[in-house]
């Protein structure tokens, strides 16, 4: 037995280092890249699930309370059970990420400590500390507050917590696009980091028209998530009580989304006008503009060829009318006004098009959903609605993830723009191989089963019992 236990060892100890090997042949700063861009992919998801999950059951709870509704009120209280365990399993993911950037880019977070963009870090955290503080008693002590919307106020605490998490990492992400705060040329120079304005990073270029995208497309994207799901309900439900319910979430989520996508197309085209100023390369990227001019095309989809655009279509004069709708410019960057090397992958114009593309189908759709109530008739009524809503809730999340990528992938190769490149932040040691690919499996088996344990912890009660609001044992609801 020991002979084999020490075979065993010897054997696992060979095949680590195999694997080893074979990655110094490939670029360690490349899987890097990969692994925590499939590990704040993944995370994401949770992300924009938790922060919608706590808006809706802030709305919902608020219409029980003012419309004497059970419905609305059963609703607020199962979806805080999916809640509690998204903001669990966020939390833990969370931790798994930042362990990931002090690990993969190292070069980077040491940047980071010696500047004010520090401090967003430490925001986050509070923010974050406020939230786990206010949903405990939210949840934990309903019974204990005799005003009739003091409950309800946690609520709004909780949610204005989580999207102050999420907005102070925006921020940073915003400070890594147009950083700021101290001086460029003593660093590259140097590398040392001199003239720290620790308060600069709150406040850059780009802070406002991301963080204001982010927000809105993150709440829309969850909200028709939630809404996929209570369309499918609502095709799986017969009774009439079932009925009443689901489209009453429907009713919440449609309307969120509604909402949602008209700020997410306001912002997203801020967003574009901000990067024409503060990140031109990007800019030419996402349009494939070759050469700089103006009354420059709209490009959809194609690539370009020996510098000339192929397989797509033209749009004449749109591009160089949004541009100057948006900030007054008249003449557009090129790719060839920058080296060669500083070109992101241009395959990001591509998830650009799809992008849009998905954006404009999900508005199409919310559109005949609110022309539908405008004309007193229930969107929920038609199967059709239901199924698109099921589909396009898929679809949502793809837009938001192929967004988040876009913008990424775009400032390559950056991780700091202009200042530090990835290649630079990266750490290079081959043994953080394995380890991340046991983390992109782990990651492959967490989210469906967080999904699957929403649904189950979603459904763990009759809906007659929820709403005849009797708790199991004599205990609360949750």
């Amino acid at each position: 037995m020991v002979f084999l236990a020490q075979y065993a060892l010897h054997f696992r100890f060979e095949v680590f280092l195999r694997i080893e090997n074979y990655v110094t042949m490939v670029a360690m700063d490349v899987f890097d890249r990969f692994l925590f861009a499939y590990t704040i992919g993944t995370h994401i998801i949770l992300v924009t699930m938790s922060i919608t999950l706590i808006v809706l059951i802030s709305i919902a709870e608020f219409i029980g309370i003012r419309r004497g509704d059970r419905h609305y009120m059963v609703l607020s209280e199962r979806l805080t059970k999916v809640f509690v365990i998204s903001f669990g399993v966020g939390t833990a993911s969370g931790i798994v990420m930042a362990v990931e950037m002090i690990n993969l880019f190292p070069a980077f977070m040491t940047l980071v400590a010696s500047t004010g963009a520090i401090a967003l870090f430490y925001a986050e955290v509070f923010a974050f500390f406020l939230e786990t503080f206010a949903l405990v008693i939210y949840v934990y002590y309903r019974n204990a507050f005799s005003g009739k919307y003091t409950h309800w106020v946690f609520s709004v605490f909780i949610a204005l917590c989580s999207i102050g998490s999420a907005v102070f990492i925006t921020m940073v992400n915003a400070w890594m696009n147009s950083p700021n705060g101290f001086n460029f040329a003593e660093f590259i120079a140097t590398g040392q980091v001199t003239g720290v304005n620790p308060w600069a990073p709150f406040i850059t270029p780009t802070t406002f028209a991301q963080v204001a995208h982010v927000v809105t497309t993150t709440v829309f994207t969850g909200a028709m998530m939630v809404g996929a799901y209570f369309a499918y309900k609502y095709l799986k439900t017969s009774d009439s009580d079932g009925k009443a319910f689901y489209t009453k979430g429907l009713k919440l989520t449609g309307i969120v989304s509604i909402v949602g996508i008209i700020l997410s197309g306001a912002t997203g085209s801020h967003e574009m006008g901000t990067l024409l100023t503060s990140q031109p390369l990007k800019y030419a990227a996402l349009d494939l503009n070759y050469l700089p001019g103006t009354n420059l095309p709209e490009r959809l989809f194609g690539f370009l060829q020996n510098g000339n655009y192929v397989w797509g279509i033209e749009v004449p004069n749109v591009q160089s009318l949004l541009a100057y709708f948006e900030t007054g410019t008249k003449e557009l960057p090129g790719l060839t006004q920058y080296p060669l090397s500083d070109w992101p992958p241009l395959y990001i114009h591509t998830s650009f098009d799809v992008m849009v593309t998905g954006g404009l189908l999900l508005g199409l759709f919310l559109f005949i959903m609110a022309l539908m109530w405008i004309m007193r008739r229930n969107p929920f009524g038609s199967r059709f609605m239901l199924y698109s809503q099921g589909i396009l809730g898929v679809l949502a999340l793809v837009v938001y993830e192929l967004g988040w990528m876009t913008d990424e992938v775009g400032r390559q190769p950056w991780i700091v723009y202009n200042v530090m490149r990835t290649d630079a932040a990266a750490n290079l040691t081959p043994s953080l191989f394995v380890p991340g690919l046991l983390i992109v499996v782990f990651y492959a088996i967490l989210i469906p089963l967080t999904f699957y344990f929403f649904a189950r912890v979603f459904n763990a009660r009759g809906l007659s019992d929820d709403l005849s609001g009797e708790a199991p044992n004599g205990g609360v609801n949750y």
